[in-house]
């Protein structure tokens, strides 16, 4: 017979000050309080986790938690047959846990409860930490899922110790206590519940909100203005790039005279609509520069939404349930405000790919060179590296593609040319827009390298070995039209790094 099956009340069970004493002692414990959440928020005893017990929680967190340290359910006051916190007490007892309920429950606490709930920190917070050398200095970032999970995506600088093990001596050793730790997670479960561990050997910690899901669907914004012309204000542009800190997608706004193009928007749209309100522009079209395989277009909603034209090339294969307004073709001239934006078909990552040259006052030949030159390059190139070719299963046919539209397509631009990518992979201050030019991409000379042969440059993509981003078949039959998903799914298979890109 199962030992645990035994077991008597009194051994299952812990009182309130059996509790008190603990808590007061700081002996390591995990305090779970299991009753609604909203009961939760109005009161419940300190240093207890809100935690729910449902069938997801007992498949991914439960396994996770730590063996050898005690674990006390806290629910409401219920009748000996309906005890519930007593019957998880036990099936938690039956995978190896050292768990035990409050007797009475919450009813029964006759000291001090909290009536608000620890505030985590925000991805936007976070980054703001990360992009401060003096904050970062003080911070550490622990990462608590496993180490399958840690390896296949992670923040920048973080350090991987699984939940189970975060109360070993060991674990314990490596953490700082003089710095402001951040737990991490993929939702924000784990991670607070190491919240609570450290917590009780006087860390002082903060759960990243929302988890690693929140920090790869958290945006910041950068904005720059650039002259196109030298007529008088009309001439001005201002660009808004939107990035998507924890995936590495970039979107854009362009406002000229009061009028907006967005370039290869993401979800959620309401930062979109939101800065151009702010800013008083009307979004009149919307573009996608490929058809990508990271991350779900948000194009066509945005469309929707606004009333705007949705430009997508016509290279690209679209069913009739996604295919935008107007299909742009190569040497296209699409006008928005006083600006146009010339259509440059550019394959290799896509075989529809195209960029989007906006070049300046063309028209005053003197004074070409002092105008900025913008382009929009979505996958083809980015500000260390070009866009992957083995995506659609044609590697060796599409990286010839791309070393032909590199060579014969961007490479014959200005080297003043401005390269704005739809993705990044590199640390980026938050208030700076992340560019380069054409002639500093010249000079690294990786992909842009007139010396090597169109067999040597697939040759050299060929040979890079690199995991395919998550969901990325899934991703790409979304984009075409082939299936839909509702939008609180598209978030969970978008979670993941960038992955679109060889540096």
């Amino acid at each position: 017979m199962n030992q645990h099956k035994l077991l008597k009340n009194s051994d299952l069970s812990i009182t309130p000050d059996e509790l008190k004493v603990k808590l007061d002692s700081r002996v390591p414990l995990l305090l779970f309080d299991i009753r609604d959440s909203k009961n939760f928020e109005k009161r419940h005893i300190p240093g207890s986790a809100c935690a729910v017990c449902n069938e997801e929680t007992k498949r991914t967190i439960m396994p996770r938690l730590p063996k050898d340290m005690e674990i006390v359910l806290v629910g409401e006051q219920e009748k000996e047959e309906e005890n519930y916190p007593k019957q998880m007490a036990e099936m938690m007892r039956q995978i190896g846990l050292n768990t035990r309920y409050l007797e009475g429950g919450i009813s029964s606490w006759k000291w001090q409860f909290n009536e608000s709930l620890d505030r985590d920190i925000s991805p936007k917070d976070l980054k703001k930490l990360i992009d401060s050398e003096k904050d970062r200095e003080d911070l550490f970032l622990l990462d608590v899922r496993e180490p399958d999970e840690f390896n296949q995506w992670n923040i920048v600088g973080s350090k991987n110790i699984p939940l189970g093990k975060l109360a070993n001596p060991e674990s314990l050793a490596v953490i700082p206590k003089d710095k402001k730790i951040v737990t991490i997670c993929p939702h924000g479960n784990r991670s607070t519940i190491g919240k609570y561990i450290l917590e009780r050997y006087g860390y002082n910690v903060s759960s990243l909100e929302g988890g690693l899901k929140a920090w790869s669907f958290s945006a910041e914004i950068a904005s720059s203005e650039y002259s196109i012309g030298d007529k008088d204000e009309s001439s001005k542009i201002r660009l808004f790039q939107f990035r998507r800190i924890g995936k590495g997608c970039m979107s854009y706004l362009l406002d000229s005279a009061g009028q907006s193009v967005i370039v290869d928007p993401v979800y959620p749209i309401n930062g979109y609509l939101d800065k151009a309100a702010e800013i008083g522009s009307k979004i009149v079209k919307i573009i996608d520069t490929h058809q990508h395989a990271d991350h779900v277009s948000a194009a066509k909603s945005l469309a929707e939404e606004t009333g705007a034209q949705y430009l997508q090339s016509s290279y690209e294969s679209y069913s009739k349930e996604t295919i935008g307004n107007t299909q742009v073709t190569d040497g296209d001239i699409i006008s928005v405000g006083n600006i146009k934006l010339k259509a440059i078909h550019t394959p290799g990552h896509t075989p529809g790919s195209i960029s989007f040259l906006v070049e300046g006052d063309v028209s005053n030949v003197n004074a070409y060179d002092k105008f900025t030159k913008l382009l929009f390059t979505g996958d083809t190139l980015f500000v260390n590296g070009v866009g992957r070719p083995d995506l659609r299963d044609k590697a060796k046919e599409f990286a010839e593609n791309l070393y032909d539209t590199l060579n014969q397509k961007i490479a014959i631009l200005p080297n003043d040319t401005v390269i704005l990518p739809s993705h990044f992979d590199k640390d980026v201050k938050a208030n700076e827009i992340l560019s380069t030019t054409l002639g500093e991409i010249k000079e690294e000379g990786m992909f842009l390298n007139r010396h090597l042969t169109k067999e040597q440059f697939v040759q050299k993509l060929s040979s890079k070995v690199m995991a395919t981003p998550p969901n990325y078949t899934k991703i790409i039959s979304i984009n075409n039209g082939e299936k839909s998903y509702p939008l609180t799914e598209i978030f969970e298979l978008e979670m993941g790094p960038n992955r679109c890109s060889i540096t």
